[in-house]
């Protein structure tokens, strides 16, 4: 890592000030990963290492930030750079590996509820960087490169300056500007990153074809958020063409399959669309929509509060002398109005009897087993731990599998196989119940979990505010 370790040195005041600042500061990761993460807790016996690294992989954060843990050992004259996040698992061990990492906190704390623009600009970056690897590893394939863990890990990791940089408007803290280019191979150097990833990054290197195509990808994945037609897309294709030997246009069909198939199975942020989506479009003009005749005037009618209205309502209840009753209405309100979810139940917490009985029932059938939601937490499973301090889980098809011996055996008896959301309620430092949603069997997305999370911690807020003016009389 020459080269960056050169560059460090003539760096100005602002980028070496921001690079101390990162040296030793730990990553936060998605907090998807991180329940995710968990869910493995225990589990070295039965645990697939596969399972876990394609986790770690989905997850740049956690991925620089387990890398940068590996590499910091101390090591003799004849060991080396660990790129292969496998080989980490296997050097930590399942169990010790996720006790590391799950301590990590949770992107979402730092930039949730008060930074969505920032979170937002975030999750574009991840899955630019998550296709920016899988676009470097198809051609990798193409070219029968031996090592593709460092290719790939290389392209995720290439913009990590950028996303730290969305992650600072949450720290609380002031940061100097600096030349994202400039400093990141600096940044490396500094977390004793595996020297391949400099060594295929940096511009001032000898141009291999591995380095070539990395850069291809880099750009495409880029260029391609705004269309197939934006400027460089056809050059950079056939840079990768002619570096393979190969015709334009089997690179430009791989480039195309590679986001396909990012988007049909691997996209993971339902709030930012996936650059196949411009596909489809063909060159070309387009015929004029034919003017329509002016609709009769309809009524005026006032729009449907949305979820940012709901979530204000809610957050001022408690202010405003709301009850129990009414702030718990608006919270069923914001996670069936505002998110769209069908069923939503919220299990309060018997003390006396230490389960969680339903209270509150919306979307549910008559003969909805689900009506009849009880869980003794008596019993060790993934509820019990819930309620312990304020968190939530996500159970869908990916983790199912993790997370299915833990799960109440009431809900599985009651619920079936569904994707759900659930969150513990607590007042103060004091457990009132969980809410549990989900879609009746519909699949449920990134975004509805956030939003999910945010009335759930809204409410909780509000309930405490309660119960500190009713405690003081007022």
């Amino acid at each position: 890592m020459a080269n960056a370790l050169n560059s460090a040195k003539s760096l100005d005041t602002d980028s070496e000030r921001w690079l101390q600042l990162w040296a030793q500061r730990p990553l936060p990761i998605l907090q998807s990963t991180k329940a995710a993460l968990a869910g493995f807790a225990g589990r070295a016996e039965t645990a697939r290492t596969s399972e876990i690294v394609d986790l770690v992989l989905r997850d740049p954060l956690l991925t620089a930030h387990t890398l940068r843990h590996i590499n910091q050992r101390d090591r003799g004259s004849l060991a080396a750079d660990v790129v292969s996040i496998e080989n980490v698992v296997l050097l930590m061990g399942i169990d010790a590996f996720v006790h590391q990492f799950t301590k990590l906190p949770s992107v979402e704390s730092l930039l949730l509820p008060k930074q969505p623009a920032r979170y937002f600009a975030l999750l574009r970056d991840l899955a630019t960087a998550r296709l920016a690897a899988r676009l470097a590893r198809a051609l990798g394939v193409l070219r029968n490169d031996a090592r593709l863990d460092e290719i790939f890990i290389t392209a995720l990791l290439a913009d990590l300056p950028r996303l730290l940089k969305q992650l600072e408007a949450g720290m609380g803290e002031v940061l100097p500007g600096v030349d994202l280019a400039k400093v990141a191979l600096p940044l490396f150097a500094r977390w004793h990153l595996p020297e391949v990833f400099a060594t295929l990054l940096d511009d001032a290197g000898s141009a291999t074809q591995r380095a070539l195509l990395q850069h291809a990808a880099l750009r495409l994945a880029h260029r391609l958020q705004l269309g197939w037609w934006q400027e460089g897309v056809a050059d950079d294709v056939h840079l990768a063409a002619h570096t393979l030997g190969v015709e334009q246009a089997e690179a430009w069909q791989l480039v195309c399959a590679t986001m396909l198939d990012f988007a049909r199975n691997d996209w993971p942020y339902a709030q930012i669309f996936p650059p196949a989506r411009w596909l489809p479009m063909v060159a070309g003009e387009w015929p004029k929509p034919q003017a329509k005749a002016a609709p009769a005037q309809a009524p005026v009618v006032a729009p449907k509060p949305g979820l940012p209205d709901i979530l204000r309502e809610l957050s001022r209840a408690s202010d405003a002398g709301g009850s129990f009753n009414q702030i718990m209405g608006l919270a069923i309100r914001g996670i069936s109005e505002g998110i769209g979810l069908e069923r939503i139940i919220f299990g309060l917490l018997l003390a006396g009897q230490n389960a969680l009985k339903t209270r509150y029932v919306v979307g549910a059938a008559q003969d909805d087993p689900m009506r009849a939601f009880q869980v003794d937490l008596t019993a060790p499973h993934v509820f019990t731990k819930l309620m312990l301090k304020p968190q939530s889980i996500w159970i869908n098809r990916s983790n199912r599998a993790q997370f299915d011996a833990l799960l109440p055996r009431s809900l599985k008896q009651t619920a079936g196989e569904v994707d759900f959301f659930a969150m513990s309620l607590f007042v103060d430092d004091k457990p009132v119940g969980l809410f549990y949603a989900d879609n009746r069997g519909g699949s449920l997305h990134e975004s509805q979990y956030t939003q999910f999370k945010q009335v759930c911690l809204i409410t909780g807020q509000s309930l405490t505010r309660q119960a500190r003016r009713l405690d003081l009389g007022g």
